[in-house]
């Protein structure tokens, strides 16, 4: 059933259809739970969202890709646009699913079962894709750099809310708490950012591992050939 297109095809679509609710809740227009907002730009200061942005793309590119090979007839296979982006997402959204429960709203809290868009962009959307990457990536085809790429993003976002907080822009709050120097001093700040660096690494390694165990040449096994690069495809994997 991994290879099963049409079965990836019906799965991505669920997905697309809910990472577009979870970014169009984003922006706080329409917005169920808490009433409508006006826009602003602060939307794109939180990592849940950016996070959620990059889930979109890669859903609804890995989806069209899909959709191509069915209409052409084929019936078996896997997505191999923008793996190692792919993989990157998946940690992105990962940790954003992880830091909402354990740092920011555990979901003994009742707000986190009746607010569609809290529910939709940390928790739905994110697992939607995280199952998609664990269901449908092929096997043995990630570079063992993969899950390094993975700090690229949140070194960017830290860089940039830090520009942000420096800037001294009118009315700027750190969306984080485990972000805010004004409180914890850049020293506390950075600790926090070591921390998490140290998680997304953890999890990006477990995925990445995923990603190297499958059935070759009829056994389990994790499999480390090739390893150095990203594959175009293993012909040779079982399932």
């Amino acid at each position: 059933m991994r290879k099963n297109l049409v079965v990836q095809l019906m799965y991505r679509v669920v997905l697309s259809c809910v990472s577009f609710l979870a970014c169009l809740l984003t922006l706080r227009v329409f917005y169920v739970g808490q009433g409508p907002r006006a826009f602003d730009w602060t939307i794109l200061e939180y990592y849940t969202n950016l996070s959620n942005y990059c889930v979109l793309v890669v859903s609804l590119v890995i989806t069209t890709e899909t959709a191509r090979r069915v209409l052409r007839g084929e019936r078996e296979g896997y997505s191999r646009t923008w793996r190692t982006f792919h993989f990157m997402t998946v940690v992105m959204i990962l940790v954003t699913f992880l830091v909402v429960i354990f740092l920011l709203q555990p979901p003994t809290e009742v707000d986190y079962w009746i607010n569609l868009g809290n529910m939709s962009y940390h928790c739905v959307a994110p697992l939607l894709f995280v199952f998609d990457y664990i269901l449908f990536t092929e096997k043995g085809t990630l570079s063992v750099f993969a899950p390094l790429y993975s700090l690229i993003p949140p070194l960017i976002y830290v860089g940039y809310i830090f520009i942000l907080g420096a800037a001294g822009i009118p009315g700027f709050q750190y969306p984080y708490f485990f972000l805010n120097v004004s409180e914890l001093g850049y020293g506390g700040v950075l600790l926090w950012v070591l921390a998490l660096l140290v998680v997304f690494t953890i999890l990006g390694y477990l995925l990445w591992l995923w990603n190297r165990f499958g059935k070759y040449e009829g056994k389990w096994r994790f499999d480390f050939k090739n390893c150095l690069h990203t594959l175009k495809a293993r012909p040779e994997e079982d399932i």
